[in-house]
């Protein structure tokens, strides 16, 4: 597997410690922040195969993200245990991920959409 550059936006760090060794573990070289504000400065600054961030942030919107890296050309998914209450249009957007998420279907949501992408 290559090592696809990620960026996780996750601001619960249980969350955050849990998906960053399942993506270490699976051969992915993460970055993590855990705010909107961390995250919009780090993608002009980088660039990233996959962008995933948690919608609900403490300090924002976890879409204003992942639309800033689309429109950048990078690949998103945004990673929410309030899908119910999303917008109908956010999946037509961004590859949309449920918690709780089981360590391998993390794993396999990642490789299908690099994947399918291209990266």
């Amino acid at each position: 597997m290559s090592a696809n550059r990620i960026l996780l936006v996750e601001d619960d760090r249980n969350t955050a410690d849990l998906l960053m060794h399942v993506l270490h573990s699976a051969g992915y070289a993460p970055d993590l922040v855990s705010t909107e504000s961390a995250a919009m400065q780090r993608l002009p600054e980088r660039w990233y195969d996959l962008v995933v961030a948690d919608w609900r942030l403490s300090d924002g919107d976890g879409l204003i993200v992942v639309d800033r890296a689309a429109d950048l050309g990078m690949k998103t998914a945004i990673l929410t245990g309030y899908a119910f209450a999303m917008p109908p249009d956010i999946a037509t957007r961004h590859e949309v991920w449920l918690k709780p998420m089981r360590p391998t279907e993390l794993v396999v949501a990642i490789e299908r959409c690099t994947e399918k992408n291209g990266a």
